[in-house]
């Protein structure tokens, strides 16, 4: 007889460990010490993944009994962006982000962030006020802004 320990949903990067969310038990009517093993299978999906880790206890005349611990591990934490300066550009010099600078990202779960613009004008001359504003966006769709 085996016995999971409970099912367990991780906010990415918590570990997920057995030392984190439990070993499996068991008991056999004729050996008092049994082998536990695990073996972990992923969905191969993000946002949320889906660990299945199957549990096997086997006994010393090799009877196993499994069980089946699902872990979700999700991201819902939002990058965290940081924008260049304001700036001050006398027409008719460029302002493109080559020119005035390119916003950066970091996240906890995501190595690479996206990173992407938009631009927006008041609409005025003398002076026009353009107002761009930065957007970082992780693999699990999570976003923030910077202007």
């Amino acid at each position: 007889m085996i016995t999971c320990p409970p099912n367990a949903y991780v906010e990415c990067p918590d570990p997920y460990t057995p030392d984190e969310l439990g070993y499996a038990t068991a008991t056999d009517l004729c050996d008092d010490v049994l082998d536990i093993t695990y073996v972990d299978v992923s969905d191969d999906l993000t946002c949320p993944e889906t660990i299945t880790r199957t549990w096997t206890a086997t006994d010393d005349c090799g009877n196993t009994a499994t069980c089946d611990q699902i872990i979700t591990l999700d991201d819902d934490t939002a990058p965290v962006i940081t924008c260049p300066g304001d700036a001050y550009v006398e027409c008719p010099d460029p302002y493109t982000p080559d020119d005035l600078g390119y916003a950066t990202a970091t996240d906890i779960c995501d190595d690479v962030v996206d990173i992407t613009y938009n631009d927006v004008s008041d609409g005025l001359t003398c002076p026009e006020t353009i107002t761009r504003t930065w957007t970082a966006t992780d693999d699990c769709g999570n976003t923030a802004t910077c202007d």
